[in-house]
C-alpha cells in the first residue's frame, strides 16, 4: 500500500458502503485492461449506489487525487487506467432499473453488461439498437463514455443517438440529471453555474466550431462541440457522451428501445481488391442497407474452421467481403434491393461473386465470425502481438479509396503485418497491427506507422477513432487532428467542468507531444 494514501483509504471507508481495495494485488489487477498499457492506481473502489460515487469523488477532489471510471475494461486504447482511484461500476452498480415500452426507454446503471441489458429485452420484442463488438463485455457506462457505435450504425447511429437521459456525478462531487432538453436537466446551483458557462462557451465559439465540424458521419474523438448546441438549447447528453469520464462521471443511463426488426436479407460480396471493395461501398449505400461490414482474406483466414456453414463462404479466393444486410418488415422488398445492388455491383464491374444467405442460421454464421474472429485475433499464437492505435480512423466516403490504399502502403513499408475489417458502410475502417512492443526496433516500426497514419487520415479530412476514443493512444494527437481553435475549446470546456482535472487525466485533453508508447505492459 503507498504510505501516503493510507488516510484516503481510511476516509473512504468512513462514508462508503461498497468495496475498497488499497492492497496491491487488487491494485495490480485493475492496472491494466483490453489494452497496452500499464499503470498502478492508487486504490479501487466498487460503489453501491451514486451516494458512494459522490462522496469518493469529494474526498479524491480534496486530496487533489484522481478519478478512473471503469466498466468492462473493453476499452482498447487505455481509458480505463490511470494513476488514481478506478472506480469500477462492475460490481455492484449493475443493474437495469427499469423499462417502459411506452416511453420506448431503457434505465439501467453504468456497470450493466449490454448483453444483459439486450436479454431482459428481447422476451417482450425490444432490443438496444447499437451493437458495437464487445457486447458480452461493455458497460452501459463505456458504451456513453466513448460513444460506442457497431455494425448496424447504417440504421441506427451511435450511442449519442439513443440517449434519453443521464444521471452524472460532477467534479465537485454534485450530481446532474442531464437530458437532449436542458429545461428537463436537475442540476445542484454549482452545477447550473459550470453549464451555463460551458454553454456560452459554444455559443460564443459556434463560428468556428461549424467551420471545423468533421467532414465523416461518425467520430468519437475529443468533445462533441459540433452537436452540443442547437440554436438556444444545449444538449449536454451529447458533450457527456464520448467524453471518456474526463466530464462528468455516469452513473445511470436511460436508451432509447426499439421493435426486433421481423426479417433480415443479407448476402455475402466478394471482391480482388481493396479498391473495388471501396468503390463498391459507395454504390451499396445508395441502396440503404442497414450494414456493410468489411471482412477482409487475413481476416476470415484466422475464422476458418469455426462451423462448416460459415467456411462455405469463407474458404474462397478473395482479398475482401463485404458481409451486407436489411432489416425491415418485409422479406420480399429487401430481397428485391438485394437484387437491384448485385446487378448494379455488376454493372460497375468491381464484383468478383456473389452469395445470398438464405437461412437465418447461414447469416448467423458469418457475423459469428466477425464477432470470434475479433476476439481471436487477440490471442494468435505468434510472438506479434495486436497493437490497437490506427484500429479505428474514419474518412469521408468518397476518401475511403484512398485511405485503404495509403493505409496499405505505410504498413507494408513498415513490414507490420495487419488486417482490415469493420463498419465500413460509414468510411471507418478497424485495422488490427501486429507488432513486438517489447523491443525498441518494434516499438520504432509502430510509432513510425502509427504516425504516418494519422497524418494520412488528417489529410483525408477524417477522424483518427470513430467509435473507440481517444485514450492514451489518440490524445496526443488531437491538436494536430482538430487545429488548435477547437483544441483550445476542448481545454476551456474541461477547465469549466473539472478544474482540478481529476477525471481520467490525460484522456483528451493531455499532453500534445505525439507520444503515445508510454507506461506499456510488455508481458
Amino acid at each position: 500500500m503507498y504510505s501516503q494514501f493510507q488516510s484516503v483509504e481510511k476516509e473512504l471507508r468512513g462514508l462508503i458502503s461498497g468495496d475498497i481495495w488499497f492492497d496491491v494485488d487488487k491494485r495490480t489487477e485493475y492496472s491494466t485492461a483490453t489494452c497496452m498499457y500499464k499503470v498502478m492506481p492508487v486504490g479501487v473502489v466498487a460503489p453501491k449506489n451514486i451516494d458512494d460515487v459522490q462522496q469518493t469523488v469529494r474526498v479524491c477532489s480534496e486530496h487533489e487525487i484522481a478519478v478512473i471510471p471503469r466498466g468492462g475494461g473493453s476499452g482498447l486504447v487505455g481509458q480505463a487506467v490511470g494513476f488514481g482511484v478506478v472506480l469500477d461500476f462492475t460490481k455492484h452498480m449493475n443493474h437495469v432499473r427499469r423499462i417502459s415500452t411506452e416511453t420506448a426507454s431503457v434505465t439501467a446503471e453504468a456497470g450493466c453488461i449490454l448483453n444483459d441489458v439486450n436479454n431482459l429485452l428481447l422476451p417482450i420484442g425490444q432490443f438496444y439498437p447499437v451493437d458495437p463488438q464487445s457486447t458480452k463485455l461493455c458497460t452501459v457506462g463505456g458504451i456513453v463514455a466513448t460513444n460506442a457505435a457497431g455494425a448496424h450504425g447504417l440504421k441506427y447511429g451511435s450511442t449519442k443517438n439513443q440517449i434519453k437521459g443521464l444521471t452524472t456525478v460532477l467534479a465537485n462531487g454534485d450530481s446532474a440529471v442531464i437530458n437532449p432538453n436542458e429545461e428537463s436537466n436537475r442540476l445542484s446551483p454549482e452545477g447550473s453555474n459550470r453549464f451555463s458557462q460551458v454553454k456560452n462557451i459554444l455559443s460564443s465559439h459556434q463560428q468556428i466550431i461549424e467551420k471545423h465540424k468533421p467532414s465523416v458521419e461518425k467520430y468519437s474523438s475529443g468533445y462533441n462541440v459540433f452537436e452540443a448546441l442547437r440554436g438556444e438549447n444545449f444538449d449536454a447528453t451529447r458533450l457527456v457522451c464520448g467524453s471518456e469520464g474526463t466530464l462528468a462521471i455516469v452513473t445511470e443511463a436511460t436508451l432509447n428501445i426499439l421493435p426486433v426488426p421481423k426479417a433480415a436479407v443479407a448476402a455475402a460480396a466478394y471482391f480482388e481488391s481493396y479498391q473495388k471493395t471501396a468503390e463498391a461501398i459507395t454504390i451499396a449505400r445508395k441502396f440503404s442497407p442497414a450494414a456493410l461490414e468489411l471482412l477482409d482474406k487475413s481476416y476470415t483466414d484466422v475464422g476458418r474452421g469455426l462451423s462448416p456453414t460459415s467456411d462455405r463462404f469463407i474458404d474462397r479466393d478473395f482479398q475482401a467481403m463485404l458481409l451486407i444486410e436489411f432489416e425491415g418488415d418485409d422479406p420480399a422488398a429487401m430481397q428485391n434491393e438485394a437484387a437491384a445492388l448485385r446487378e448494379t455491383l455488376q454493372r460497375a464491374k468491381v464484383l468478383a461473386d456473389w452469395i445470398t444467405l438464405k437461412t437465418d442460421e447461414e447469416r448467423r454464421s458469418l457475423w459469428m465470425v466477425r464477432e470470434t474472429v475479433s476476439d481471436m485475433i487477440n490471442h494468435l499464437p505468434t510472438h506479434e502481438h495486436k497493437i490497437s492505435t490506427v484500429e479505428d480512423g474514419a474518412v469521408p466516403l468518397k476518401n475511403l479509396p484512398a485511405y485503404i490504399d495509403g493505409l496499405k502502403k505505410i504498413l507494408d513499408k513498415h513490414s507490420i503485418l495487419f488486417t482490415v475489417y469493420g463498419h465500413a458502410g460509414m468510411g471507418h475502417i478497424h485495422c488490427s497491427t501486429f507488432g513486438e512492443l517489447a523491443t525498441e526496433q518494434g516499438r520504432e516500426r509502430i510509432d513510425r506507422a502509427t504516425q504516418e497514419i494519422f497524418e494520412l487520415i488528417i489529410k483525408l479530412d477524417g477522424v483518427l477513432s470513430a467509435e473507440h476514443g481517444d485514450g492514451f493512444v489518440r490524445t496526443p494527437f488531437l491538436e494536430q487532428a482538430f487545429g488548435p481553435e477547437i483544441y483550445g475549446i476542448f481545454k476551456e470546456i474541461k477547465r469549466t467542468f473539472d478544474p482540478q482535472n481529476i477525471f481520467n487525466p490525460q484522456k483528451i485533453i493531455g499532453r500534445q507531444d505525439r507520444i503515445f508508447l508510454h507506461d506499456l505492459k510488455l508481458t
